[in-house]
């Protein structure tokens, strides 16, 4: 048979009140240190994937922007209805800190050009392209009859403290030139002439955010006009069709 043990109700045997006090401390204190590595990696988490949105979404308007602006094209277009008069119009047909109007030719020859101008909002915190695609008539387009869309390209965008949105800089006297000659804005028809590089410069918020939330982004780039040579006595861009 086997017997119980047998309990002794007079034994003093356990913890002291020292030693409670010491295990309690020490577990409030890995417990206080747990909660803190999660709230930071919550903390740093969100951070992170704001940066990356952000980031994308500049990064996506900023490519679209780009591929626009290279691809500028002087434009033969109709002047006179009546008399079917046309003139070849210069590619920047417009310029300011906060929009830029050009005419495009994205396609192979087979589709017309097109009228874009990208417009930047500080009230709406936006950039909307505006795209006019022109009565079908090679050699005299014309783009007061045709069809007009808009696309928002980016949202929660804000300007980069006093840096415009739109730059526009001309070549410099020296040797060999450099396109450093900042233009004033708008542009007048003569600066639209002499205007070599654009430069885009603008910050993306996080989504409801606002100029002093974490993680906005910051994105610039440079967009230079196809024909302009630096060597001519007169450096300006030149009509490429």
């Amino acid at each position: 048979m086997t017997r119980r043990p047998r309990i002794d109700l007079r034994a003093e045997d356990g913890f002291t009140i020292v030693e409670l006090l010491t295990a309690m401390v020490i577990g409030a204190i890995v417990l206080f240190a747990t909660l803190t590595v999660l709230d930071t990696t919550i903390s740093l988490t969100t951070r992170v994937n704001t940066r990356v949105d952000t980031l994308q979404r500049g990064r996506n308007a900023m490519d679209l922007m780009i591929r626009d602006l290279r691809s500028q094209n002087c434009v033969n277009v109709l002047t006179n209805a009546a008399t079917g008069a046309t003139s070849m119009d210069d590619s920047l047909i417009g310029g300011s800190a906060t929009s830029v109007t050009f005419y495009t030719d994205l396609g192979d020859g087979s589709k017309p050009p097109t009228r874009r101008t990208l417009t930047f909002s500080p009230t709406a915190k936006t950039i909307v392209e505006t795209i006019v695609k022109p009565a079908l008539q090679a050699g005299a387009w014309n783009f007061t009859t045709g069809a007009t869309t808009t696309r928002t390209l980016l949202t929660d965008v804000v300007q980069d403290g006093a840096t415009p949105v739109f730059s526009f800089y001309a070549f410099d006297g020296s040797t060999p030139r450099t396109p450093t000659v900042a233009l004033s804005s708008p542009l007048s028809a003569a600066d639209e002439a002499r205007a070599v590089r654009i430069s885009i410069a603008f910050k993306v918020q996080r989504t409801g955010g606002t100029a002093t939330s974490p993680g906005a982004t910051l994105l610039q780039d440079d967009v230079y006009r196809r024909a302009a040579d630096p060597n001519d006595a007169d450096p300006s861009p030149e009509c490429s069709s």
